[in-house]
């Protein structure tokens, strides 16, 4: 129940970044949104690699580097969108942002390291 609440926030939260790299002239929106992006296509396409050779027995072995590679990719999209939060050189005014860019950081990670089952 906890997953589903957080996939929920998780996603209502990319609506936002995505509304402001959109509506407004800020460039950390913009570039948060490009990461967000990146990350769940780079995901999506290591997990359907795995899934597609799961059913061959001698191949178990790049099953699970894919499967490992593709969360590996999500440490890497928390790592990214922190920098770019607090250590970049794009910063930003709009609170509500920075707040929503916290927010989904903090849930992302809390599914990836699998502290909400």
């Amino acid at each position: 129940m906890f997953i589903d609440i957080a996939r929920i926030i998780i996603g209502v939260s990319i609506i936002f970044i995505v509304f402001f790299a959109f509506t407004t002239k800020d460039a950390l929106s913009k570039l948060v949104t490009f990461v967000i992006l990146a990350a769940i296509g780079l995901t999506m396409v290591l997990s359907g690699l795995a899934g597609l050779i799961s059913g061959v027995d001698f191949l178990n072995f790049l099953e699970s580097i894919f499967r490992t590679l593709a969360d590996l990719v999500v440490f890497v999209e928390i790592v990214l969108i922190v920098f770019l939060l607090f250590f970049s050189k794009n910063k930003t005014k709009i609170m509500l942002l920075k707040i929503v860019i916290i927010l989904y950081v903090v849930l992302t990670a809390l599914l990836a390291f699998g502290l909400l089952n």
